[in-house]
C-alpha cells in the first residue's frame, strides 16, 4: 500500500466516529420526534424483541445502553449516590437501575441528551430478581406507564455449538413447544403495541428488517475472522465495541447494514497495510463479561509495557452468533424465527454452558492466552454463571483473573488495584 493510503495505527477508526455521530444525531431526532412531536416510543430491556418495534417504526431505547451511556459520561456515581439517599438497599442491580434513577433526579440539564421523556411502554424480559420492580417503580415516576412483560421459558435439552445450529436449525434448538409459547406473547407484544400507538406492523416490513439483520451478521463474521486471523490485532476492543454496538441497538436498519460494510472495509485496509491496535502485540486477552462502561480505556492500559492487547468481548460478533436467523417465506416463520433469537439470548451470553461453551469457540479462533472476567458485583443476572465459566475455560486451558467491580457504577472501581491484578496475571499465569 503507498504511503499516502497507510492508516495511522494511533488515530480512531472513521468508521467509529460515524458511528457515534450516528448515535448522536439519532438521539437527537429522537426527542425531536417524541418530545416536540409526541410520536409514542417504548423503553426496552436489552433481550427483548425490538425488531417489532422497529418495523413499526416507534423508537426504542435500550435500558442498558442509556445506562452504559450514563456511566461513559462519568455520572453514575451522583445518580448511585441519589439512590443510596432515596433508601435503595445496596443490592440494587446497578445495570439496570441507573436509568430509573436518572428519571428520579429529574434534571434534564445533567441528564445525558435531556434524560428520558414519558415512554408510551415499558417491555420487559424476565432474567433476574429485579427487573420487574425497578420498570414497576420508574413506571409510577412518570405518572403510571403500561408494561408488558415476557416470560422466559426453560430449555429441556442444552444442545451444543448453539452459535452454529441457531442460524438454520433454530426450531430444533430451541424446541417447538417453547417457540409455540414465545410466538404467542410476540403475538400478544404486537397487540398491545398496535393498540397503544394507533399502528399496525406491517409483517412485510418486518420480513425486510429480519434479512438485513441476517446480512449484517454476516458482515460482523467477516470482520470476526479478520481481526481473529491477523496478528498483530488490526483493531482494538474499543473500536470494536463502537462499530458493533449502534448497528445492534439501531438493528433491521438499512444504515446498520452500510455502516459494517464501511467498517469491515476499513477493518480489511489496516489488515492489507499491516496495521496493528498494538505493533509489539505477545499476548492475546478475551474481555469476559458486559463492558467496562465507564472506564474503557482500561481495554488498552496493557499494550506498551506487556504486548498485550484485548481482542475480543461478547459484544465484537454476537451480532452475526446470536442474531442471525434464516428462515423461508411459508406463513408464520419470520414470528418464529424473531421468537428463536430471544428465547434463550440472556442464557447464551451468562449462562454456562452456553456461555462458556461459545467463549471457549472464541478463544480458539482469535488465539486467546488469557482471559479477564468482570464480575458484577450487585447485579445477580450478569453474574450468576461467572464462576462456572471461570472453571469451565480454565480446564480448557485458558487462565481467567477475576476483576470484582460492576459495569456502571465507577464508585467501586480502583484503578490502581485492578491494573495490578492484571499486570500480575500477565506475569505469573500466561504462557506464550
Amino acid at each position: 500500500m503507498s504511503e499516502d493510503k497507510k492508516i495511522p495505527a494511533t488515530d480512531r477508526l472513521q468508521s467509529t466516529l460515524l458511528a457515534n455521530e450516528h448515535q448522536k444525531q439519532d438521539f437527537i431526532g429522537f426527542r425531536k420526534r417524541v418530545m416536540e412531536n409526541g410520536e409514542p416510543y417504548v423503553i426496552s430491556d436489552a433481550v427483548a424483541p425490538a425488531e417489532i418495534l422497529h418495523a413499526m417504526d416507534i423508537p426504542v431505547v435500550s435500558v442498558v445502553w442509556y445506562s452504559a451511556i450514563i456511566a461513559a459520561k462519568q455520572l453514575s456515581p451522583h445518580y448511585f449516590s441519589l439512590m443510596d439517599q432515596l433508601g435503595y438497599h445496596q443490592r440494587l442491580p446497578r445495570y439496570t437501575s441507573l436509568p430509573m434513577l436518572s428519571t428520579l433526579d429529574n434534571n434534564p440539564q445533567l441528564a445525558p441528551y435531556g434524560g428520558l421523556p414519558k415512554p408510551m411502554l415499558f417491555l420487559n424480559r424476565f432474567r433476574d430478581d429485579y427487573g420487574q420492580r425497578i420498570m414497576e417503580k420508574w413506571s409510577q415516576a412518570f405518572g403510571g406507564v403500561p408494561y408488558f412483560a415476557l416470560e422466559s421459558s426453560s430449555s429441556t435439552v442444552l444442545g451444543a455449538r448453539w452459535w452454529e445450529r441457531g442460524h438454520n436449525d433454530w426450531e430444533t434448538l430451541y424446541e417447538t413447544h417453547r417457540l409455540d409459547y414465545q410466538v404467542e406473547q410476540l403475538q400478544a407484544l404486537t397487540h398491545t403495541v398496535e393498540s397503544l400507538s394507533g399502528r399496525q406492523l406491517d409483517p412485510a416490513e418486518l420480513v425486510r428488517q429480519m434479512h438485513r439483520i441476517n446480512e449484517a451478521g454476516e458482515i460482523v463474521e467477516e470482520v470476526r475472522d479478520l481481526i481473529a486471523q491477523t496478528v498483530p490485532c488490526p483493531v482494538p476492543l474499543t473500536e470494536q465495541l463502537a462499530n458493533v454496538m449502534a448497528p445492534t441497538w439501531d438493528r433491521g436498519s438499512e444504515w446498520s447494514v452500510a455502516h459494517l460494510k464501511t467498517y469491515r472495509d476499513e477493518v480489511r485496509a489496516r489488515v492489507d497495510a499491516g496495521i496493528g491496535a498494538c505493533q509489539h502485540e505477545r499476548i492475546r486477552l478475551l474481555w469476559v463479561g458486559n463492558g467496562l462502561w465507564f472506564n474503557t480505556k482500561f481495554y488498552r492500559a496493557f499494550e506498551e509495557k506487556f504486548g498485550a492487547v484485548f481482542v475480543w468481548s461478547m459484544y465484537s460478533n454476537f451480532l452475526s452468533d446470536g442474531y442471525r436467523r434464516y428462515f423461508s417465506d411459508a406463513p408464520g416463520q419470520v414470528m418464529r424465527a424473531l421468537a428463536s433469537r430471544h428465547i434463550s439470548m440472556n442464557e447464551q451470553l451468562h449462562l454456562p454452558p452456553w456461555m462458556a461453551d461459545w467463549i471457549i469457540e472464541q478463544a480458539r479462533l482469535y488465539g486467546a492466552h488469557g482471559a479477564v472476567m468482570l464480575v458484577p458485583e450487585n447485579d445477580r443476572m450478569a453474574s450468576f454463571g461467572s464462576r462456572m465459566t471461570k472453571l469451565a475455560l480454565e480446564a480448557a486451558g485458558i487462565p481467567v483473573v477475576e476483576l470484582h467491580a460492576n459495569m456502571v457504577d465507577a464508585r467501586e472501581w480502583d484503578d490502581e488495584k485492578m491494573t495490578h491484578l492484571v499486570e500480575e496475571f500477565l506475569t505469573t499465569r500466561i504462557k506464550r
